[in-house]
């Protein structure tokens, strides 16, 4: 018999704790506002903590998702189960496993991301239309506004990857832009040039995101503490920067971070390539009403969320209780749901936040 997900509602009380810090300092550089803030936040630290794998619409539905196996479940708003949403197959609306599956939303529309594919259902599940993809999903942020990663190569064998920002309807051409670009990232070579590997604490690349509700785009470079903020045509609006201090690896600690590496002898490479300190964004979220929230590399498999407002400023850590998890996570207007592991099910949770209504109040 298949395991169903069950929904369940908890509330969570934070506690919030101020501390008076020094004030972030705004200078307009090139044209674009850079918020340049102290190495503590302005208002000290919160209790949260979370994962993903769900979607949930505009009405209060929820679809619980499986990325890896193209099967999506539909829940209503008080938690009773409403049916499967897409089936496995090659025909219209259907998908195929091992090649991605993601959810998103587009008003009263529903968005299905697989392959090269996208197919839109309507508020009820049903089957509308689809198309063909130009390019691959690496992210969405709602119906045909997602994200996707271009690598090129020269005659050096240099690679240069490029982070673009993909806009489409049902019909008519993917609209195109270009947001960063980058040199040798996104894996970590061998040093006899024979392939490489990559994993999500040493290795370069792009993180992004994106909030529907104010229009911006955020994204930057895995290996630097700076979030550049941009419109949907690829504009600077606002860069924010804050005191990093990075954290450093040895050969223990990569032993720690790539066990598989030590039991063959033809990954023992890894160990000494390895880069000798891990990166500062793990990856970014945006948060009610502007705010944005930031997965900063604190230690050795670790990290600490850190929240700016939309100027720009630097007013908490967001530290976390123990027995949740903070791996993935979807933040909602109340605070942020999850799905954890009761005993043989998975279980779909709700925590609301009640000390910030500043970001989390209605």
């Amino acid at each position: 018999m298949k395991k169903m997900l069950v929904p369940i509602l908890f509330f969570l009380p934070t506690v919030l704790a101020f501390s008076a810090q020094d004030k972030t300092e705004f200078k307009t550089i090139n044209g674009v506002p850079h918020a340049f803030n102290p190495a503590k936040p302005l208002h000290g630290t919160i209790a949260v903590e979370v994962e993903r794998f769900f979607s949930r619409d505009e009405t209060g539905n929820v679809i619980l998702y499986d990325p890896n196996y193209a099967e999506g479940h539909r829940f209503g708003p008080d938690g009773k189960y409403l049916g499967l949403l897409t089936k496995i197959g090659q025909g219209p609306g259907e998908f195929s496993t091992q090649q991605g599956y993601h959810v998103s939303f587009l008003k009263s529309d529903i968005w299905v991301y697989g392959g090269r594919k996208a197919a839109r259902l309507d508020g009820n599940g049903i089957y509308r239309e689809e198309r063909l993809l130009k390019s691959s999903y690496y992210g969405g942020l709602e119906g045909g506004d997602f994200f996707t990663e271009d690598t090129k190569w020269n005659e050096n064998k240099v690679s240069t990857r490029t982070l673009k920002f993909i806009r489409c309807a049902m019909s008519g051409e993917e609209q195109t832009v270009d947001l960063l670009q980058a040199e040798n990232i996104g894996m970590i070579r061998n040093p006899s040039g024979n392939g490489g590997f990559s994993d999500s604490w040493g290795t370069p690349g792009f993180f992004y995101s994106g909030d529907p509700n104010s229009k911006r785009i955020y994204c930057g470079l895995h290996t630097e503490y700076l979030i550049r903020v941009k419109d949907y045509q690829g504009k600077d609006l606002l860069f924010i920067r804050k005191p990093y201090e990075y954290v450093k690896v040895g050969r223990a600690d990569v032993g720690k971070l790539i066990p598989w590496a030590l039991k063959e002898e033809r990954s023992k490479w890894i160990l000494s390539a390895y880069p000798d300190r891990l990166i500062a964004i793990k990856e970014v979220l945006p948060l009610p009403k502007g705010h944005l929230a930031v997965y900063r590399v604190s230690g050795i498999q670790k990290v600490e969320i850190d929240v700016f407002d939309a100027q720009g400023r630097y007013l908490y850590v967001l530290a976390f209780s123990s027995d949740l998890n903070t791996d993935n996570l979807k933040f909602l207007p109340f605070g942020f749901a999850t799905i954890e592991p009761s005993g043989d099910y998975s279980v779909y949770r709700e925590y609301r936040i009640k000390n910030l209504p500043e970001i989390f109040g209605r």
